[in-house]
C-alpha cells in the first residue's frame, strides 16, 4: 500500500505512519495539499496539536477535497537534540521548524544558541552542519546517523499531535464520525440549533472548529467530530436534523487513536 506522508523522511507524520501501518510504501510530499492530492491508497495528515490546536490547512482541505477519514493516530512529540558533534558544549547554532524551536525555549535560552528556522524538523536533521544541532524526532536522528545529545527537551511533556488517516480503502464503522457543516444562512441562535441536533439525540461532540469559508468576513463553516458511528440510528437522525440548517458532508467513521 502506498501512503502519502508530509516529508521529508523523519517527520512526525512519518513516525505516525510507521506506527499505524504494518506494511506500506511511503510517498513523501512537500505539503499537506500535495499529500492529499497524491495518487496513493492512503494519506496521513497532521490534524491537531495539544499545545497549538488544530492544523487549519488540514481542516480546510478536508472540506475542499473528496476524502474519507478512516482512522486517527496519536503521537507523543518528544523532541531530541541531534548533532554530528558529540558534546553539547560544541553547539553554537540550533536548527528546527519554528514551532519546535518555540516548544524548546528553555534549553535554547539556557545555552544561548543562535536559532535557524527550517521548513520541518526532519529538514533540520538533514541539514545540520559542524557546530550545529537540530531539534527533531529520534527517528530523524536515526535516518541521518546523528548523535542523540539529549532527548525529551521540550518545555512541556504534554505535547501530543493527532494525525488523521485518509482513504486507506476500508469502509469502517467506528466510535467517531467526522462531519463538515456549512450553514445556508446566518441568524441568531443558528449554531445553538445545529448543535442541538446532536445533543437532542444523545450524541457528544469531542471536537468542533470554525473556519472561514473565504467568502468574506463573518462567513464560516464548521468541522465536527461526533462520538457515534455514521450508521447508528441516533447519528442518522442528527444528520437529518442538520440538513434543515446547513449543507452536511459526512467524511467517515473510525475508532479513537
Amino acid at each position: 500500500m502506498k501512503v502519502a506522508i508530509l516529508g521529508p523522511e523523519g517527520t512526525y507524520t512519518h513516525q505516525a505512519a510507521e506506527e499505524y501501518f504494518e506494511n506500506y510504501e511511503p510517498v513523501f510530499c512537500s505539503s499537506i495539499k500535495e499529500a492529499i492530492e497524491a495518487d496513493t491508497e492512503a494519506t496521513v495528515v497532521p490534524f491537531e496539536n495539544s499545545l497549538a490546536g488544530g492544523v487549519g490547512k488540514s481542516i480546510d482541505l478536508l472540506r475542499e477535497k473528496d476524502v474519507e477519514v478512516t482512522g486517527e493516530h496519536l503521537v507523543e512529540i518528544n523532541h531530541a537534540l541531534l548533532s554530528n558533534e558529540d558534546d553539547v558544549s560544541n553547539i553554537e547554532k540550533i536548527k528546527s521548524h519554528p514551532q519546535a524551536l518555540g516548544q524548546c525555549r528553555e534549553i535554547i535560552e539556557k545555552n544561548g544558541w543562535e536559532e535557524v528556522e527550517t521548513s520541518s524538523t526532519a529538514k533540520a536533521a538533514q541539514e545540520v552542519e559542524k557546530g550545529e544541532a537540530a531539534i527533531a524526532s529520534e527517528l530523524a536522528g536515526e535516518l541521518n546517523d546523528l548523535n542523540k545529545l539529549e532527548t525529551e527537551i521540550q518545555d512541556e511533556n504534554s505535547n501530543t499531535t493527532r494525525f488523521l488517516i485518509l482513504g486507506d480503502g476500508e469502509v469502517k464503522e467506528g466510535e467517531k464520525t467526522s462531519v463538515v457543516i456549512e450553514p445556508s444562512e446566518d441568524y441568531p441562535g443558528l449554531l445553538h440549533s445545529m448543535l442541538s441536533c446532536f445533543s437532542g439525540h444523545g450524541i457528544n461532540l469531542s471536537y468542533i472548529q470554525s473556519r472561514p469559508t473565504q467568502d468574506g468576513i463573518g462567513h464560516y463553516y464548521f468541522y465536527l467530530e461526533a462520538e457515534a458511528d455514521q450508521g447508528s440510528e441516533g447519528f442518522r437522525k442528527a444528520a437529518k436534523c442538520l440538513e434543515t440548517y446547513s449543507e452536511v458532508d459526512i467524511l467517515g467513521s473510525y475508532n479513537r487513536g
